[in-house]
């Protein structure tokens, strides 16, 4: 990377509150590593994080990573089978903001629109209704062989942001063999 392109990038993250930043392979040993890192970072902006506001900061952050983790299609590198996913912390305001991206694989689109769209338009109370109905669930394994928590990431996320949590999903081309997309999401809390 050339200089003022890093010049650049550091202006950038710095003007849009970018606490914490990160892209890359994607392990349980990382994320605790990101989430030390980024508890140390807080400790810096002592003026933003109340006990409450962190621990809902906390708690979506791991919940983004793991989706990344658990969801992103393996990408095949000099290293091996590697699952990559990219995620930002920042404050804008008095609030601070998750962003988190990784691969999907296409066919799962609909399924994830599915699981969130309904988030978007639920109060706070639906959404605490839905959590506590999901963790009741037991039959949800038989139902969704698909998911590794029952939604539960995607409801925690929503319940701990205070406004709706946003999304995309774009086609990506990064793989000619697999038809694959982005998929970003952020929270506010």
């Amino acid at each position: 990377m050339q200089l003022n392109l890093f010049n650049a990038f550091r202006n950038s993250a710095e003007f849009n509150g970018i606490l914490f930043y990160y892209n890359g392979s994607l392990t349980q040993n990382v994320i605790i590593t990101m989430a030390d890192s980024l508890k140390h970072r807080l400790e810096d902006e002592s003026t933003h994080a109340n006990p409450v506001k962190s621990r809902k900061l906390f708690s979506s952050f791991i919940e983004m990573a793991q989706n990344a983790l658990h969801y992103s299609p393996a990408s095949y590198s000099n290293k091996g089978e590697e699952k990559i996913g990219a995620i930002a912390v920042g404050i804008s305001g008095d609030k601070f903001y998750i962003v988190c991206g990784n691969l999907i694989e296409k066919q799962y689109a609909d399924r994830i629109r599915e699981k969130i769209d309904p988030l978007l338009t639920m109060t706070i109370d639906e959404i605490k209704k839905a959590y506590r109905e999901q963790l009741k669930n037991e039959s949800h394994e038989a139902d969704d062989e698909v998911s590794k928590g029952a939604g539960l990431g995607l409801l925690t996320i929503a319940r701990d942001s205070s406004q709706p949590i946003e999304y995309s999903i774009t086609d990506a081309d990064c793989d000619a063999d697999r038809d694959l997309a982005y998929f970003f999401l952020k929270a506010t809390i």
